[in-house]
């Protein structure tokens, strides 16, 4: 009697540790999804941060570039850096004058707030706030590059504004920004995405 007392007890603390190590072998996969999905998410966030930063980087270069040409209009560096690789700015420019009348307009009312976006989405996690960013940041540079074509020999200018040169050739900086954009772009609907079918 007491023998089968004791097997019952033994089959008991069995039955329990197999379903304690079963709910801890559970536990640990859930972590570890967990932790491969946020691996993942967080590749996702730094790619989507890539666009507006890269956006942000290319317009405070181009305005630098050109206030330096209004203070110092005998600088060839400055020409030749203003022709080379900021023309896609000044093309955007002068369609976005009529509404954005403002010194270093593109710098300050559309690249800083991307930027701010853009980094206040990687800091906090907030996923909306880096797709926002993302997407925005791609819709201008599409718009850059649109501009460009609309302008084949536009006047370049100081501080986008002032003193009237031809445009370069071979400008490679609007095909970088569509590049990183559009990788930027994807990342963010691919986030999703795969959002959606985890649930």
């Amino acid at each position: 009697m007491r023998g089968s007392h004791q097997l019952l007890i033994n089959q008991h603390l069995s039955s329990s540790f197999s379903n304690n190590d079963c709910a801890a072998a559970s536990y640990l996969t859930k972590i570890k999804v967990a932790g491969i999905r946020n691996a993942a998410m967080s590749r996702y966030a730094k790619i989507q941060f890539l666009g507006p930063a890269l956006v942000f980087l290319a317009v405070l270069m181009a305005e630098g570039a050109a206030f330096g040409l209004a203070h110092m209009p005998t600088s060839e560096i400055l020409w030749r850096v203003n022709l080379e690789f900021f023309t896609v700015f000044q093309s955007s420019h002068y369609l976005l004058y009529p509404a954005l009348d403002l010194p270093y307009a593109q710098l300050w009312i559309i690249a800083v707030p991307l930027f701010a976006v853009a980094t206040y989405g990687l800091v906090s996690g907030r996923q909306i706030a880096l797709a926002i960013a993302s997407n925005l940041s791609f819709i201008y540079t599409a718009f850059l590059i649109c501009s460009e074509f609309s302008f084949n020999a536009h006047p370049m200018a100081a501080s986008l504004t002032e003193v009237a040169v031809p445009v370069g050739q071979g400008n490679y900086l609007p095909l970088v920004l569509a590049g990183v954009g559009l990788m930027s772009f994807s990342a963010s609907h691919c986030c999703y995405i795969r959002r959606i079918f985890a649930r």
